[in-house]
């Protein structure tokens, strides 16, 4: 493997940085897994070939996320439970 350059390092460590912070102000779930993408990208700039991390999508996959928020307004759950 060739070593990679100060660039390529600086440009996925700012990729992450940008992913992390955006995700740290809005909580958003979906920004949470784009810097967790953005921070294997940075890790991968490191491995060799054959021992990259897999990349994930940033959005689809197997995580649907229900618009709980639009179906009933906030307030206590009901009662009963399993």
């Amino acid at each position: 493997m060739s070593r990679p350059t100060e660039g390529e390092q600086l440009a996925a460590w700012e990729q992450y940085r940008q992913a992390k912070l955006k995700a740290d102000q809005t909580g958003n779930f979906l920004d949470g897994r784009i810097a967790a993408d953005a921070w294997v990208a940075f890790l991968n700039v490191y491995l060799d070939e054959d021992h990259k991390l897999p990349v994930r999508r940033t959005t689809g996959g197997n995580v649907a996320l229900f618009p709980v928020h639009k179906t009933r307004r906030a307030g206590p759950l009901s009662g009963g439970g399993a």
